[in-house]
């Protein structure tokens, strides 16, 4: 009963988490991002306006941080909430993600699948795509990666997740009950409410998971 108790209070605050994601993702995207568009078109006026004139460099220099302004909150809205897994499903939202997590980081996460027929219900993408993430950004936080790759395959149970990366190597299990941090706890409440199973295999350089994921497909 407290098992059953505890993966339902899992599941609600995982739902919870992910509708307010949602909430603050649309906000950025509709409010914040509107208002800073209508002030870039005004600076745009602004600046033809005085053109020539010795104080034409400050907007332009105002005119460049509303640009990075923009593109910073389009870049969070999208960590908060990618728009691509609701229109394009989990494969190309996590193509997509890792080519841009690779410009960002001046790392290589390569991308492989044979999954391009196949789409994981929504229920699951979601947090499939947060493991990742996860996963990523604790490559770049503590290990010190230079490549990884990351590939997903469809099974006769349903699918599963290779991570491999070149960085320092550590046991999930044994970081995860010594962590302080939320990553790694954050990966195993996921997998969890997923029912999925998380598998490390022993390589020479580096680390390698599995996860696997059952599915009607």
């Amino acid at each position: 009963m407290k098992r059953i108790e505890a993966e339902t209070l899992l599941k609600t605050a995982l739902a919870s988490e992910k509708e307010e994601r949602q909430r603050i993702a649309k906000d950025l995207h509709d409010s914040v991002q509107g208002d800073l568009n209508a002030i870039r078109n005004y600076m745009v006026i602004l600046q033809r306006k005085t053109d020539g004139e010795p104080y034409n460099s400050l907007i332009l220099e105002a005119k460049d941080a509303l640009e990075k302004a923009i593109v910073n909150t389009r870049v969070i809205s999208n960590k908060l909430m990618p728009p691509l897994l609701e229109t394009a499903g989990f494969s190309a939202t996590l193509a997509d993600y890792l080519e841009q997590f690779s410009l960002l980081s001046g790392k290589e996460f390569v991308y492989k699948t044979d999954f391009s027929a196949v789409q994981i219900p929504t229920e699951y993408s979601y947090e499939l795509f947060r493991v990742v993430q996860e996963f990523c950004q604790n490559m770049l936080k503590h290990g010190q990666i230079t490549q990884a790759l990351v590939a997903l395959y469809t099974t006769s149970q349903g699918v599963s997740l290779e991570i491999i990366d070149d960085g320092v190597p550590f046991d999930f299990k044994t970081a995860y009950h010594q962590s302080k941090g939320s990553g790694l706890h954050n990966i195993e409440s996921r997998l969890k409410s997923m029912m999925a199973d998380l598998e490390q295999r022993e390589v020479a350089v580096g680390n390698h998971f599995v996860i696997y994921l059952k599915l009607n497909l």
